[in-house]
C-alpha cells in the first residue's frame, strides 16, 4: 500500500526516537499476544506515555490538535501504517475528540475495527467506542449485534468491551439484559482476549448492576472459563467472592 505524506512523517519521526535498548521485557513482549491473536505488525517499542507526548507535541495549540481535516490524515496514518506505535497515535488522537465530532463521523470510526489484530489497539479503540456509545446506543448498538457474531474474534471482543469501557465514566450504561445478551454467546470462545473480553464486561456489569450480576455469575459458574473468571472476580469484595469460588470449586469437582 502506498503510504501518504502523512503517515510517512509519522513513522519517520516515532522511528528516530525509538529506544535501541532494553532490559529483559519489552513492551512488544506484552502486547502482541498468543497464539491465533498474534499481532503481524512491526513495533518500535514505545511506551504508551511516549506516544502520548508525542502526539502532544505534534501540534502547537490544542485548538490545532483538534481540526477536524486532521480526521483524513489521521484515517490514513490508521489504514495504512504497519507499525504497531504510529497506529495507536491515530487512535490516541480519535480520542480525544469531542463527542459531536465522534458522532457526526460515527460509520467512518466503526470501519476502524478491520484493523484491529492486538488487545492494546482494541482497547484503546474501545475507549473512543464507549463513549460513543454513551452518547448515542442506538447508533452503535446494530453494529455491535453484528460484530458480536464476527468471524473475526476482535470484532467479538469489541462488541462487549465496546459497551461499558470504563463504566465508571458512563453516565447512560447500556442495561443488564441487553448486555448480557452480548455476552452470553462466548463463554465457549476459544480466543484468549475474546475470554479476557468476556471476564472483563462481567465486571463491568458489577460495577453499575452488582445484584444483577452475581446471581447472573452463579448461573454461570460451570461456563465461566479460568481466563474470564479471573477477569470478572479480580475486583469483587471477599466477602462476594469468596462463595462463588468456593461453588466453582464444588461444581468442578462434579
Amino acid at each position: 500500500m502506498k503510504k501518504s505524506k502523512f503517515t510517512l512523517e509519522i513513522e519517520k519521526k516515532l522511528i528516530k526516537i525509538a529506544p535501541k535498548k532494553f532490559g529483559a521485557f519489552k513492551p512488544e513482549d506484552y502486547i502482541k499476544g498468543n497464539g491465533m491473536e498474534t499481532s503481524k505488525l512491526k513495533f518500535l517499542n514505545h511506551s504508551m506515555p511516549t506516544v502520548r507526548n508525542f502526539l502532544a507535541t505534534l501540534f502547537k495549540t490544542k485548538a490545532e490538535s483538534h481540526a477536524e481535516h486532521l480526521f483524513e490524515d489521521m484515517q490514513k496514518l490508521w489504514f495504512e501504517s504497519d507499525i504497531f506505535d504510529a497506529k495507536i497515535v491515530a487512535l490516541y488522537w480519535l480520542d480525544q475528540q469531542d463527542e459531536k465530532f465522534l458522532i457526526k463521523n460515527h460509520k467512518k470510526i466503526l470501519n476502524w475495527i478491520t484493523q484491529i489484530d492486538n488487545w492494546a489497539h482494541s482497547d484503546a479503540y474501545c475507549s473512543t467506542l464507549g463513549r460513543m456509545f454513551d452518547h448515542s446506543p442506538h447508533l452503535l448498538l446494530p453494529t455491535y449485534k453484528k460484530w458480536n457474531k464476527h468471524k473475526n474474534s476482535w470484532h467479538r471482543r469489541c462488541s462487549m468491551v465496546g459497551t461499558y469501557y470504563y463504566s465508571r465514566m458512563r453516565s447512560n450504561p447500556l442495561d443488564f439484559a441487553t448486555a448480557a445478551t452480548l455476552v452470553n454467546p462466548h463463554f465457549k470462545a476459544p480466543e484468549y482476549y475474546v475470554q479476557k473480553g468476556v471476564g472483563w464486561t462481567i465486571r463491568e456489569m458489577y460495577n453499575v448492576y452488582p445484584r444483577e450480576t452475581i446471581k447472573y455469575i452463579e448461573n454461570n459458574l460451570h461456563q465461566l472459563s479460568p481466563i474470564a473468571w479471573v477477569a470478572a472476580s479480580e475486583k469483587l469484595p471477599a466477602q462476594v467472592k469468596q462463595p462463588l469460588l468456593k461453588k466453582r470449586k464444588e461444581n468442578r469437582k462434579k
